[in-house]
């Protein structure tokens, strides 16, 4: 990955290319957890940013996924601003669509249907677990790295996300059981 990022700096198109094919799908599904109204036009926002800064970046590839989720995390923060300022409240109940590559429409199916339920589950966390959740199991990112962007320590970060998953796993395990019962009825 890092000669992709290499040739993309050095303005090769098709390495662009291939950044956002890699790692679009991460973006959106970041903006879809915090709830944003318009995350392909979000995402659309962090490439252009991605695109124009690259020649100044300097790093490995973990370090260019540090960089494009610190990117969306201030392009998130300027929408919900610029929200705020046109009087436009941001829609919490946002129609989820997932475009995964799967070998059939129903594999597909079910793994959109997946990534919609986990989703709608983080973004009933407290804000700050949704996001230290989304950075760090949805988008992949190191403890250092989600520290780093959400501007926390590490040991805080890792305290939300344990806390975050736990919620998650107790809301699992109710979910699971009221669906037992109910199907049992």
């Amino acid at each position: 990955m890092e000669e992709v990022i290499s040739r993309a700096r050095e303005g090769d198109r098709d390495a662009l290319a291939h950044l956002w094919r890699t790692y679009n799908h991460l973006l959106l599904r970041y903006f879809r957890g915090k709830g944003m109204a318009d995350p392909e036009d979000l995402a659309s926002t962090v490439w252009v940013e991605v695109a124009s800064g690259l020649h100044r970046f300097e790093g490995f590839e973990p370090d260019f996924r540090r960089w494009m989720f610190t990117i969306a995390a201030r392009r998130r923060i300027d929408d919900i601003r610029a929200s705020k300022r046109r009087d436009q409240p941001l829609p919490r109940d946002a129609a989820w669509g997932a475009s995964v590559s799967a070998a059939s429409a129903a594999d597909e199916s079910d793994q959109a249907r997946a990534l919609d339920r986990a989703i709608a589950l983080i973004r009933t966390l407290p804000t700050d677990q949704a996001e230290a959740v989304l950075l760090r199991v949805v988008a992949d990112l190191t403890v250092g790295e989600v520290a780093q962007i959400m501007g926390r320590r590490e040991g805080t970060v890792r305290v939300l996300v344990h806390r975050g998953l736990k919620r998650l796993a107790e809301r699992s395990v109710v979910t699971e059981a009221v669906s037992r019962t109910m199907s049992a009825s």
